[in-house]
Protein backbone atom coordinates (compact mmCIF):
# COMPACT_ATOMS: atom_id res chain seq x y z
CA UNK A 1 0.00 0.00 0.00
CA UNK A 2 2.98 2.21 1.07
CA UNK A 3 4.65 1.71 -2.78
CA UNK A 4 1.46 2.29 -4.13
CA UNK A 5 1.05 5.49 -2.41
CA UNK A 6 4.49 6.78 -3.08
CA UNK A 7 4.20 6.33 -6.62
CA UNK A 8 0.96 7.96 -7.24
CA UNK A 9 2.46 10.99 -5.23
CA UNK A 10 5.08 10.94 -7.85
CA UNK A 11 3.29 10.47 -10.89
CA UNK A 12 1.05 13.49 -9.49
CA UNK A 13 4.49 15.70 -8.80
CA UNK A 14 5.72 15.08 -12.30
CA UNK A 15 4.59 18.32 -13.60
CA UNK A 16 5.94 20.03 -10.90
CA UNK A 17 9.13 19.35 -12.10
CA UNK A 18 9.36 21.49 -14.78
CA UNK A 19 9.89 25.10 -14.91
CA UNK A 20 9.65 28.59 -16.52
CA UNK A 21 12.41 30.33 -17.35
CA UNK A 22 12.09 33.91 -18.82
CA UNK A 23 14.44 35.70 -21.16
CA UNK A 24 14.43 39.41 -21.57
CA UNK A 25 16.96 42.27 -23.02
CA UNK A 26 17.13 45.62 -21.00
CA UNK A 27 17.68 49.08 -22.62
CA UNK A 28 21.43 48.56 -23.26
CA UNK A 29 20.97 45.47 -25.43
CA UNK A 30 22.27 42.89 -22.31
CA UNK A 31 20.21 39.38 -22.52
CA UNK A 32 19.30 38.43 -18.88
CA UNK A 33 17.64 35.02 -17.34
CA UNK A 34 15.34 34.87 -14.70
CA UNK A 35 12.30 33.67 -12.49
CA UNK A 36 10.89 37.28 -12.90
CA UNK A 37 11.84 40.11 -14.88
CA UNK A 38 11.97 43.52 -13.46
CA UNK A 39 8.93 45.22 -14.12
CA UNK A 40 9.42 48.21 -16.40
CA UNK A 41 10.66 45.56 -18.54
CA UNK A 42 7.49 44.31 -20.51
CA UNK A 43 8.50 44.05 -24.18
CA UNK A 44 10.72 41.12 -25.72
CA UNK A 45 10.28 38.74 -22.91
CA UNK A 46 10.38 34.87 -24.45
CA UNK A 47 9.18 32.22 -21.70
CA UNK A 48 11.52 29.34 -22.14
CA UNK A 49 10.34 25.74 -21.05
CA UNK A 50 12.43 23.04 -18.97
CA UNK A 51 11.90 20.02 -19.02
CA UNK A 52 13.40 18.15 -15.81
CA UNK A 53 11.58 15.32 -16.24
CA UNK A 54 14.20 11.68 -16.40
CA UNK A 55 15.03 10.35 -19.16
CA UNK A 56 16.13 6.33 -18.77
CA UNK A 57 17.38 5.49 -22.03
CA UNK A 58 19.41 8.38 -22.52
CA UNK A 59 20.74 7.47 -18.82
CA UNK A 60 21.74 3.82 -20.14
CA UNK A 61 23.02 5.23 -23.13
CA UNK A 62 25.69 8.31 -21.27
CA UNK A 63 26.23 5.30 -18.81
CA UNK A 64 27.17 2.38 -21.35
CA UNK A 65 29.40 5.31 -22.90
CA UNK A 66 30.79 6.32 -19.50
CA UNK A 67 31.56 2.70 -19.21
CA UNK A 68 33.21 2.34 -22.80
CA UNK A 69 35.13 5.34 -21.51
CA UNK A 70 36.66 4.02 -18.36
CA UNK A 71 37.46 0.84 -19.76
CA UNK A 72 39.55 3.16 -22.72
CA UNK A 73 40.98 4.99 -20.14
CA UNK A 74 42.24 1.99 -17.86
CA UNK A 75 43.73 0.69 -20.88
CA UNK A 76 45.42 3.68 -21.53
CA UNK A 77 47.16 3.64 -18.12
CA UNK A 78 47.47 0.46 -18.05
CA UNK A 79 49.93 0.54 -21.32
CA UNK A 80 51.60 4.09 -20.15
CA UNK A 81 52.53 1.95 -17.35
CA UNK A 82 54.02 -0.63 -18.96
CA UNK A 83 56.03 1.63 -21.12
CA UNK A 84 57.15 3.34 -18.11
CA UNK A 85 58.09 0.03 -16.63
CA UNK A 86 60.00 -1.05 -19.64
CA UNK A 87 61.85 2.76 -19.93
CA UNK A 88 62.63 2.28 -16.84
CA UNK A 89 64.28 -1.10 -17.23
CA UNK A 90 66.19 0.54 -20.24
CA UNK A 91 67.66 3.52 -18.53
CA UNK A 92 68.94 1.03 -15.42
CA UNK A 93 70.11 -1.47 -18.19
CA UNK A 94 72.13 1.90 -19.87
CA UNK A 95 73.19 2.90 -16.39
CA UNK A 96 74.53 -0.28 -15.74
CA UNK A 97 76.52 -0.35 -18.66
CA UNK A 98 78.16 3.02 -17.82
CA UNK A 99 79.01 1.80 -14.65
CA UNK A 100 80.75 -1.20 -16.16
CA UNK A 101 82.55 0.86 -18.52
CA UNK A 102 83.61 3.79 -15.93
CA UNK A 103 85.26 0.08 -13.94
CA UNK A 104 86.90 -0.80 -17.24
CA UNK A 105 88.14 2.35 -17.37
CA UNK A 106 89.34 2.77 -14.49
CA UNK A 107 90.80 -0.74 -14.28
CA UNK A 108 93.17 0.00 -17.40
CA UNK A 109 94.27 3.23 -16.14
CA UNK A 110 95.53 1.57 -12.56
CA UNK A 111 97.06 -1.08 -14.76
CA UNK A 112 99.21 1.60 -16.95
CA UNK A 113 99.89 3.81 -13.83
CA UNK A 114 101.14 0.12 -12.21
CA UNK A 115 103.08 -0.40 -15.43
CA UNK A 116 104.71 3.19 -15.41
CA UNK A 117 105.97 2.51 -11.73
CA UNK A 118 106.97 -0.85 -12.52
CA UNK A 119 108.91 0.53 -15.74
CA UNK A 120 110.54 3.38 -13.37
CA UNK A 121 111.14 1.17 -10.82
CA UNK A 122 113.24 -0.99 -13.07
CA UNK A 123 114.91 2.20 -14.75
CA UNK A 124 115.68 3.16 -11.16
CA UNK A 125 117.40 -0.36 -10.36
CA UNK A 126 118.97 0.01 -13.84
CA UNK A 127 120.46 3.41 -12.66
CA UNK A 128 121.92 2.02 -9.38
CA UNK A 129 123.46 -1.18 -10.34
CA UNK A 130 125.13 1.10 -13.31
CA UNK A 131 126.06 3.98 -10.76
CA UNK A 132 127.44 0.69 -8.40
CA UNK A 133 129.75 -1.16 -11.32
CA UNK A 134 131.03 2.74 -12.33
CA UNK A 135 132.21 3.82 -9.51
CA UNK A 136 135.98 3.08 -8.67
CA UNK A 137 136.93 0.95 -6.36
CA UNK A 138 139.71 0.54 -3.88
CA UNK A 139 141.86 -2.03 -5.59
CA UNK A 140 141.99 -0.39 -9.02
CA UNK A 141 143.38 2.78 -8.30
CA UNK A 142 145.40 0.99 -5.55
CA UNK A 143 149.58 1.92 -6.56
CA UNK A 144 151.75 -1.12 -5.72
CA UNK A 145 154.07 -0.80 -3.49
Amino acid sequence: MRTFAILVILLACENGFTDTIQKWTDESGQVHYGDNPPAAITDNIEHLQIDNSFDPVAYEQAEERNSALYREINQIEKREAAEAKKAEKDLQKYFDQLDKKSREIKREKLKKRQSRELERNRTSIKIKRSSVSKQPTASRYQTRQ
